[in-house]
């Protein structure tokens, strides 16, 4: 059965075997016309430098980008693509490029517009330190803008991610401080008062139970001023953390190479080659179907095996 169908195949090939290359000629001429009349695109490319040591966040004890087994620049590369995928974040990248005019003509515009933007922005790490941000596309102007204000945007939510963090610290301990206070206030009271009440003796010393009573109360004092101490301390280091949140930010993430507006277009010589590799797939398919169909309408007798 198998030889049958080589051999069917095979004579249908060569019977008309101009008329079955023709599909693969035509596809490959439609894909040298294609390639040719690309649209040229526009790349522009900046490069973020992330810091995992600085000097500020070494002494204040910040956290660092990376890890042992991730890179930093790896690591800001997730987060990145991360953020982009939020519409919080695509929309602050938008709002500082011309595209932002599209965002106010209903929610198919929308849509559509931060789609593209997802499509042409991409970041990859290059080393251990260093992210490339570039974007690809018609209009060298929005490229540019979308490169830039991805930048801008990333390294101000790093700044508003710290400073958030260090505003909820700050209110929390600004909050406790006040029963705190109380708490030592009437520790005090409470001294104060057992000790008009019950004055040091003239002679010997105090009676057990009295002794025992004003150890009670002077332990309690020091654990509300110990606790009030420590709020305090607490506050403090979350307002330091809210003053150098932006000085270690900017530190740890520095714009290395400005993107700029590309003066030549582009076109991808992978690009250029994929798209003609598919129209010559695509007329190899249709030769062989076209194979395949006449050997399988031709019901006539060829070979020898056909009559057995």
């Amino acid at each position: 059965m198998v030889r049958i169908v080589i051999l069917r195949l095979l004579e249908s090939f060569f019977r008309h075997r101009w008329l079955n290359i023709i599909p693969i000629l035509i596809a490959a001429i439609a894909g040298v016309i294609f390639v040719l009349n690309m649209a040229p695109e526009y790349v522009a490319t900046g490069r973020l430098y992330v810091s995992q040591e600085n000097l500020l966040a070494d002494l204040t004890s910040s956290g660092q980008s990376g890890s042992f087994w991730t890179t930093a620049a790896e690591t800001t590369v997730s987060e990145m693509y991360e953020l982009i995928s939020t519409q919080a974040f695509i929309r602050t990248v938008i709002q500082k490029t011309d595209l932002e005019a599209s965002m106010a003509l209903g929610p198919d515009a929308v849509y559509e517009t931060m789609t593209y933007a997802r499509k042409v922005i991409s970041i990859q790490a290059v080393g251990s330190n260093l992210v490339d941000i570039s974007a690809t596309g018609d209009d060298p102007t929005i490229v540019y803008q979308l490169v830039a204000s991805t930048m801008d945007a990333y390294v101000q939510w790093k700044i508003n991610n710290g400073y958030q963090e260090s505003v909820a610290a700050r209110s929390f301990f600004e909050a406790l401080m006040v029963p705190y206070q109380e708490d030592v206030d009437n520790a005090r009271n409470d001294l104060i008062d057992f000790l008009d009440a019950n004055p040091n003796p003239v002679r010997g010393d105090r009676p057990p139970e009295e002794t025992m009573e004003l150890e009670r109360l002077q332990a309690s004092v020091q654990r509300a001023e110990e606790r009030l101490s420590a709020a305090r301390d607490n506050l403090e280091n979350a307002s330091l953390s809210q003053v150098q949140s932006e000085s270690v930010t900017k530190q740890t993430y520095m714009v290395i190479d400005q993107p700029e507006i590309p003066q030549v277009a582009e076109i991808s010589t992978k690009t250029m080659i994929m798209n003609f590799a598919i129209f010559v797939v695509l007329g190899i398919f249709l030769s062989v179907v076209g194979i395949a169909g006449g050997a399988l309408l031709d019901r006539s007798l060829r070979f020898p095996i056909d009559v057995r």
